[in-house]
């Protein structure tokens, strides 16, 4: 009842908001709402519920900017004690005590499972848990271990998941079902937008809104049914060419959707090494087409043009030789050749020279006709609007307006602070004459000098990227006065105006994409700056929704919002489509959530839940006693079926692992097959299974990386040096096709590299015979080999492992050896790490060595060429070497150290 009545008096909170609030406080469960609709909002409140010292609660899902957001809220709202954070800077004793002390936390994933590992969190204490974006939980992510360590051990406290990410929950089999399982859940509640209480509460005050739609001239239109012409061509060509991705998404609706490449990707990614590369251009072909889409729109004619002319260019230098090289990174393809783009190019050049050719620009006189120079007709209506509302009879009253123009990015928001600065012609203007000096210093170039260029930069082309990043270039080069940014807000710009003949206004510009964190930042304008005017200069439906909220909460607040769109354009249909797509996604969610079998044991609060059992043995091979931890009592037949279980042993096998591999799913499912797991810090390997098994675990990319960087040759020598049997586990992604790319084998030369991963791993195991390579097609796959290689084996001792450094003396055979005086050994002409042993064992040190006759080392080491390059290397050196070794020999070169 408390709740409810700190709830009511709180008139910052709207109806639907309250509706939500209590159902999770009363009861555990999933919120799914959409997107925009002040989810963050929603969670404050719910932290602030908890925020008291006689609780212990943990945050999870929450990025640094989103951690700072909440902190800044709560702080505001006079909430003592603040949430706190809590990181690798936080001595182990320090956030022990902090513990005990309760209250809210916010912590990494990897600080919060090793301190749920090793008890430093009083688990049977723990009130509850919050975790934010519950849609990125998967069944081997850090939170569902976190989750899983939790419920084992604290069968009473709470977990509330939080989401605003409808489309996540329809991707896959059963991903509802599957993140409610992870959570332990069994209630969902859904909120979309079309929700009776949703609905009511934005019906009641909504803001004022004018729909402004502006044509696209003639020849935008014409590159817009040329760019669709061209990517429906690509589809076709796709479709045909493989059978890997559903046809439904192979669509000129689908991809014209942001989501449309990361869709594609999800599907090739686990066969990627068996996609064709033909295959590869055309989704790359697709992919540049649909940047083109979007400059057309955002960008102006000069700009868009030398993107276009870029692409052009790419395939008059490089020509069929590009498209066979380098297909998949970033060269052109056969779409160039048709009609199609060959209108695409005209009319883009159309936009700034007019009929007019680009040499008679440039050789353009005062009497003669300037360059067209086309301005988009979206910048001229934001002029337009922010003058009718500078001439508002309102702001006698009311004050200066306020105006926040919201663009899709940064590019776009810079280039309009130009064109409200300087106007269209004059930025246009200098653009082009940027662009025609550029292009002559480039004709001025030799063609010798160029072919050199392009040798050392590998032949690669230039991207639309490439020219993007120049304009910004040129464009931050330019000589408009540079405004003041948004004060205590990273980005975005302010422009304050004051002709005299209107009343003074201040105009906000700020994008809405380019970070997941922007729609925090939007929401601290609007309630530091609270413009009376929005302009949407690109259509952005989570804003939309968070105006809204923000009239609201705000009801005696004027706001009008100025909704700019091309009529009949890509960019209107992409944005009724993704409307479209978020109310189907809640359409298949609750019928899902209708037809969707709960058990009664999912909250795991009772012994009996399957998801906390820690056996991999399947269910029906437990029954008949096959499992890990259990043997079948044969010798009383008389039960039947039922056998009884005893127990072989009560000790659980154990496996040391390195501090930072839990930022990995591979500690998790290694502890889900019922082996406990030791966290420490080891300087030497990630894994320690017995007391002679050491792993060095790499995923793909930290393998490329440590093999160039020579960084895994010292971890293999490591290894060698301390244990009987180093391995190195190389790990792939359960969703990426099993398979070592191999560059190399796109060029037109077949000579092996020692540039290649292939061969340098080769080196690696000659120069290490005892390193053992190990291949996992995924997380779960390494695990299970865990399982099987410490299978009746010797449990590893905590304590020596974490004694191995790289400093240490080598342990084998019982014996200590001098490792600087092994590593100067191993080095020499002759000897390998197959005789280098049996030098140790008959030789005492290295003066004893530089003694020996040839002769005396060919039966010794038992191969007379290796016996005759050491004795060679040894006396054949001027005398120099065996002169050293006689006069500086001590008992640090002695091979055994005297115990």
């Amino acid at each position: 009842m408390d709740v409810e009545e700190k709830l009511i008096n709180n008139t910052g909170i709207l109806q639907y908001e309250n509706e939500i609030i209590l159902q999770l406080y009363h009861e555990d469960g999933l919120l799914i709402l959409a997107r925009g609709l002040g989810l963050e909002r929603i969670f404050c409140e719910i932290m602030k519920l908890y925020c008291a010292e006689h609780n212990l609660v943990f945050i999870m899902g929450c990025t640094d900017v989103e951690q700072t957001y909440f902190i800044e809220q709560l702080i505001n709202d006079g909430i003592d004690p603040a949430p706190r954070i809590i990181t690798a800077d936080i001595s182990i004793q320090d956030r022990k005590e902090l513990y005990v002390q309760g209250g809210l936390f916010f912590a990494t994933a990897r600080i919060l499972t090793v301190d749920l590992l090793t008890d430093r969190i009083p688990i049977d204490l723990i009130t509850g848990l919050l975790v934010y974006r519950a849609h990125r939980i998967t069944d081997s992510s850090s939170e569902s271990f976190i989750v899983r360590l939790y419920r084992h051990k604290n069968k009473t406290g709470f977990i509330k998941g939080f989401s605003d990410s409808s489309l996540d929950f329809t991707r896959g089999y059963n991903q509802l079902e599957c993140v409610m399982k992870n959570l332990f859940l069994r209630n969902v509640y859904l909120y979309p937008r079309f929700q009776v209480t949703i609905r009511s509460t934005f019906e009641n005050c909504s803001p004022d809104v004018i729909e402004l739609q502006v044509p696209l001239t003639l020849l935008m239109t014409d590159i817009q049914v040329s760019l669709m012409e061209l990517i429906n061509v690509c589809l076709q060509e796709l479709r045909s060419s493989t059978t890997w991705i559903d046809n439904d998404l192979l669509t000129v609706d689908q991809a014209i959707l942001n989501s449309f490449e990361r869709l594609i990707h999800l599907q090739l990614q686990p066969i990627w090494n068996q996609v064709s590369l033909r295959t590869k251009q055309l989704l790359n072909d697709i992919k540049t087409l649909r940047l083109f889409v979007l400059y057309l729109t955002q960008y102006d004619c000069v700009t868009f043009y030398n993107a276009v002319q870029a692409v052009f260019i790419n395939e008059k230098l490089y020509g069929s030789r590009g498209k066979n090289i380098h297909s998949s990174q970033g060269s052109t393809g056969s779409w160039l050749y048709l009609p199609a783009a060959e209108r695409l190019l005209m009319a883009s050049k159309c936009r700034v020279f007019g009929e007019t050719t680009k040499k008679q620009v440039q050789q353009t006189k005062e009497n003669e006709e300037p360059p067209k120079l086309e301005e988009n007709p979206k910048l001229k209506l934001v002029s337009d609007v922010l003058q009718e509302i500078r001439e508002n009879e309102d702001n006698k009253l009311l004050g200066p307006p306020v105006t926040l123009i919201v663009c899709a990015e940064d590019r776009a928001c810079s280039q309009l602070k130009q064109y409200l600065l300087l106007g269209g012609r004059v930025m246009l203007e200098r653009l082009l004459e940027q662009t025609l000096n550029a292009s002559n210093t480039n004709e001025t170039t030799k063609e010798s000098e160029t072919k050199k260029t392009m040798e050392k930069k590998g032949k690669k082309t230039r991207t639309t990227t490439d020219t993007k990043e120049e304009e910004e270039e040129s464009n931050e080069n330019s000589n408009v006065d540079n405004k003041p940014e948004i004060e205590g807000i990273e980005g975005g710009y302010v422009i304050e105006d004051d002709d005299g003949f209107t009343s003074p206004s201040t105009t906000i510009l700020y994008p809405f994409s380019g970070n997941i964190d922007n729609h925090f930042v939007l929401g601290k304008i609007l309630l530091k700056y609270r413009p009376r005017f929005v302009i949407l200069y690109d259509a952005s439906l989570t804003f939309v929704r968070q105006l809204e909220v923000f009239k609201a909460t705000n009801p005696e607040h004027p706001l009008r919002i100025y909704f700019l769109l091309y009529g009949k354009s890509i960019e209107e249909q992409r944005y009724l489509l993704s409307v479209k797509k978020e109310k189907e996604a809640f359409e298949n969610l609750v019928r899902e959530k209708a037809s969707m079998v709960i058990p009664e044991e999912r909250e795991g609060r009772d012994e009996y839940n399957p998801l906390l059992s820690r056996d991999p043995t399947p269910a029906n091979q437990q029954a008949y006693g096959v499992g890990a931890a259990s043997t079948i009592d044969q010798s009383d037949t008389r039960r039947g079926g039922l056998f009884p279980m005893t127990t072989i042993s009560n000790i659980r096998p154990k496996v040391i692992v390195d501090m930072r591999e839990f930022r990995s799913e591979l500690p998790s499912l290694i502890w889900k097959r019922g082996i406990d797991i030791e966290p420490v810090t080891l300087e030497v390997g990630d894994y320690i299974l017995t007391p002679e098994i050491c792993i060095e675990r790499k995923s793909v990319s930290d393998l490329i990386g440590s093999l160039n960087n020579g960084r895994l040759y010292q971890q293999a020598l490591q290894m060698t040096r301390f244990y009987k049997r180093p391995m190195l586990l190389i790990e792939f992604d359960q969703k990426q096709a099993f398979h070592l790319a191999n560059k190399q084998r796109y060029n037109s030369s077949s000579e092996f590299s020692s540039h290649d991963i292939t061969s340098k791993l080769a080196l690696l195991t000659m120069h290490f015979p005892k390193l053992r390579i190990l291949w996992c097609p995924s997380p779960h796959a390494s695990a299970e080999l865990f399982e099987d290689l410490k299978r009746d084996r010797e449990e590893p001792d905590t304590k020596s492992a974490m004694l191995v450094t790289a400093e240490s003396e080598l342990l084998d055979n019982d014996e200590r050896y001098n490792t600087i005086a092994q590593d100067l050994l191993i080095r020499m002409p002759g000897v390998t790490f197959k005789n280098y042993k049996l030098i140790m064992n008959n030789v005492e040190n290295l003066r004893a060595l530089s003694q020996l006759s040839e002769n005396e080392l060919t039966t010794i080491m038992g191969n007379s060429k290796q016996a005759s390059l050491l004795y060679n290397f040894i006396h054949k050196q001027k005398g120099d070497l065996v002169l050293d070794i006689k006069t500086k020999a001590t008992s640090n070169n002695i091979w055994k150290k005297r115990r």
